[in-house]
């Protein structure tokens, strides 16, 4: 029986149907942050600790291999994505990249229309599932256009949607403090904020923290890390497995001084060349550490691809991986929000 955890013992009820014209309560924490929010973060902290993780991918209902950008539906159960075509589930986390956004387009640098991926954020919430965005700026960009798309991501009932949001590329100190205060400055009250960089050079917790922003800045700590085994080069994908091991050591006990939930933020490996490395590679390691979730890149095309698709060698690994007690799909959350 496939396995199923509620995050939360009871779940709030809302209704949310079109033709109900009242707005749900949607009430703000000490922190002045919604409670839905501050909800979030707790039950990312509790994920931590039950040696069970959410599993996320990048763009999954926007793309996959052999289609693109369909129609979207109100009902997220029928929005096609390649997770969805091999364990007919969807991720419960998704991912999506606003960069753009900071200098006030209307599309994100990859072409993608803000609209989408709003309409895309709320239909992910309407059904238990976790948004992630990711955005890269520079010290000159303003956070108003930003802040502004934040504010929009409400529900039709009124409720603004919880999402993590994480800055990619260059890690500065300066700029995380710029844009936390950018976003209090625009009364934005659905965002948690997640640092986490690349940990190729981030040999110690000192490396980790030179541009750590202060624990009144960050909500979740986490990791950047991809296995490069061309060819499916054995004692390349063990390398990625000896390094994130021992980051994610470092990151667990950073975690815990910090007393924030920590994450695989982004990873993955291009083309997936071997047909175990979801059970044998990638799950053997993240088992022994408290994360909270991890996220695998998108499928951009047939030569850029992190996640199996029918007809690919790791589809019944990837099934496997799906199936084990501390792999956390869409099925399996109730109540994140609660």
């Amino acid at each position: 029986m496939r396995k199923y955890l509620s995050i939360i013992a009871a779940a709030l009820v809302i209704a949310s149907c079109g033709g109900n014209k009242h707005k749900a309560d949607d009430p703000l924490a000490d922190s002045g942050r919604t409670q839905r929010t501050e909800n979030l973060l707790s039950n990312l902290k509790q994920l931590g600790d039950s040696a069970v993780y959410l599993f996320g991918h990048q763009d999954d209902t926007l793309y996959g291999i052999g289609w693109s950008f369909e129609t979207i539906d109100s009902t997220a159960s029928q929005q096609h994505s390649d997770i969805k075509s091999i364990c007919n589930d969807y991720p419960a986390l998704v991912g999506f990249d606003i960069t753009g956004i900071e200098k006030g387009n209307r599309q994100t640098a990859n072409g993608i229309s803000l609209d989408r991926i709003r309409q895309e954020v709320v239909n992910a919430y309407n059904d238990n599932g976790i948004v992630t965005l990711s955005l890269t700026i520079s010290a000159t960009d303003n956070t108003e256009s930003l802040a502004a798309f934040l504010n929009s991501l409400e529900t039709p009932y009124g409720v603004r949607v919880p999402v993590l949001l994480r800055l990619r590329g260059q890690q500065s100190k300066a700029l995380w403090q710029s844009l936390a205060e950018g976003l209090k400055d625009n009364d934005v009250t659905n965002a948690l904020l997640v640092y986490a960089p690349a940990v190729d050079s981030l040999t110690t917790e000192a490396k980790y923290m030179e541009q750590y922003p202060g624990d009144e800045i960050i909500d979740i700590m986490g990791i950047n890390l991809y296995c490069k085994a061309p060819e499916g080069d054995t004692i390349q994908v063990a390398r990625y497995a000896s390094l994130l091991d021992k980051q994610l050591t470092m990151l667990a006990s950073l975690g815990k001084q910090h007393g924030k939930p920590i994450a695989l933020a982004e990873t993955g490996y291009n083309g997936i060349k071997t047909d175990n490395w979801w059970t044998r590679t990638l799950a053997t390691v993240l088992y022994k550490h408290p994360i909270s979730y991890v996220l695998l890149w998108h499928n951009a095309n047939p030569d850029s691809y992190y996640v199996p698709f029918p007809g690919h060698m790791s589809t019944s690994d990837f099934v496997r991986f799906y199936n084990l007690p501390a792999t956390l799909f869409r099925h399996d959350v109730n109540g994140p929000y609660n």
